[in-house]
């Protein structure tokens, strides 16, 4: 078993990948690592299981994707003309909860998960919408800490 507090902090990017990729060759070898680390992203390409901890305490625990499902669906972000907002947000509304977003943009929690983009932009063709940009977000382990704590991590994309 290995212990590491931390590796990466003050690391340049080249460093920290090679790292990285030392604590997958050592896991695959059959060493177990205990990671300890603030960068969320790290915990994701590295961990079989990751804590979240707050202020002392275990508030989440488990694998990086079931954790990151836990907080719900991808969202879906779509920018089209400022006379086409409302027309296009009827639309989105079919596919899943409206999000708050910048303005001029929509959001869309997509309850069919990432294969209902296709549905989405089909659906905005009918409706002859111009889609002028799309975006599909992934829950993140940021949006996970932040559902767990009430609040983001120092740094992160809020």
């Amino acid at each position: 078993m290995l212990f590491l507090d931390e590796p990466t902090t003050g690391l340049d990017p080249m460093s920290r990948i090679s790292l990285w990729e030392e604590v997958r060759r050592l896991n695959k070898e059959g060493t177990t690592v205990m990671l300890t680390t603030q960068y969320l992203e790290e915990a994701d390409q590295l961990a079989d299981r990751i804590a979240i901890i707050d202020q002392g305490n275990i508030v989440r625990e488990g694998k990086p994707q079931e954790l990151k499902a836990s907080v719900g669906f991808p969202t879906l972000l779509v920018t089209v003309p400022n006379d086409q907002l409302d027309r296009a947000k009827a639309v989105l509304a079919t596919f899943g909860d409206m999000r708050p977003t910048a303005e001029g943009t929509l959001g869309v929690g997509l309850r069919g998960g990432a294969e209902a983009v296709t549905d989405v932009v089909r659906k905005m063709d009918e409706a002859s919408l111009r889609v002028q940009h799309l975006e599909l977000n992934e829950p993140s382990l940021d949006d996970v800490f932040a559902d767990a704590t009430g609040h983001r991590l120092e740094g992160a994309k809020a």
